[in-house]
């Protein structure tokens, strides 16, 4: 039981620590602008860095790291498990 207790309290600092991170977030009327990831929304447009770690699924829009529009990302499943998912841009943006 205690041991279980430990898990709680480690996933809380964690789950505190990810909604805290802070994301850059598109302005409808331009510009940019850092919010919390508790504070991400359906439809917003978010700023993604290389090596940036993710808390949410995302549509990938546009990259700059291939001319073809695809991408390396690499996923974390709750259970642990790690694995490296091939992604392309939306053609038409």
């Amino acid at each position: 039981m205690a041991n279980e207790a430990w898990d709680d309290i480690l996933r809380f600092k964690r789950d505190k620590e990810i909604n805290e991170k802070k994301y850059g977030r598109l302005k409808w009327g331009g510009g940019e602008e850092y919010v919390n990831s508790e504070s991400i929304w359906v439809g917003d447009i978010i700023k993604v860095n290389q090596n940036e770690w993710l808390p949410s699924d995302l549509l990938l829009l546009y990259t700059t790291q291939e001319e073809t529009g695809n991408i390396f990302i690499r996923t974390d499943q709750l259970d642990g498990e790690t694995d490296w998912k091939l992604r392309w841009a939306v053609a038409v943006t």
